[in-house]
């Protein structure tokens, strides 16, 4: 079960996350350093910025949740693969940043620059590969825009201000009107029960 509180990150991201940034953040939750953070009704800001943001949308519904994620990360992909039965009553608002591989920000930025940005993210995901100089699916450009970097600095900005720099982080309103964070993937198990948390805001689409 998961507390209110969120999800601790356990031990099994510090062993197979792919940058050594990463990887130290990693092992300070392993040691116990860090936790899952949680933000309150106190913080209405961060749920602003999280609109405010650069994401891409998936589903219907007006109960929203926002992914922070990166294109190689591949416990971003785990909480994908298990969005994808709600998106009849839930919004997933997908916000690329670039921190796990030299490879990252091209992939985001081939979503962001893409003439369709949701078939892009999808793209990268339904043809992921958990493989060394694989993982997200998507071809990267090669060339990203001054635009483009801007969107994704600001991303990575609205990370920070979660809390521990990790991804997957999940943000969103829970029934009681306040501002949840989950750092890392929730175990499959554990997913219904992360989504039966959240609350409706009003932002059907």
């Amino acid at each position: 079960m998961i507390p209110e509180s969120g999800v601790n990150i356990v031990s099994s991201y510090v062993k197979r996350v792919l940058s050594l940034r990463v990887l130290w953040l990693g092992l300070c939750v392993w040691v116990g350093l860090t936790s899952a953070m949680v933000a309150t009704a106190a913080e209405p800001a961060l749920l602003q910025q999280a609109a405010h943001a650069y994401w891409i949308a998936e589903g219907h519904g007006n109960r929203v949740v926002y992914v922070i994620f990166d294109p190689d990360c591949p416990y971003c992909h785990m909480v994908y693969v298990d969005s994808q039965m709600y998106l009849k009553h839930y919004q997933f608002r997908w916000v690329p940043v670039a921190i796990l591989t030299p490879r990252s920000a091209g992939k985001a930025a081939a979503m962001i620059e893409a003439s369709d940005p949701q078939v892009a993210f999808r793209e990268n995901e339904d043809h992921f590969v958990r493989a060394r100089g694989k993982l997200g699916g998507i071809k990267p450009l090669a060339h990203i825009s001054a635009a483009t970097r801007q969107r994704l600095a600001q991303n990575e900005v609205l990370l920070k201000k979660t809390g521990v720099e990790v991804v997957p982080t999940i943000v969103f309103l829970n029934t009681k009107g306040k501002v949840r964070i989950i750092k890392g993937a929730p175990a499959k198990a554990d997913f219904s029960e992360v989504m039966a948390r959240v609350g409706k805001t009003g932002a059907a689409s």
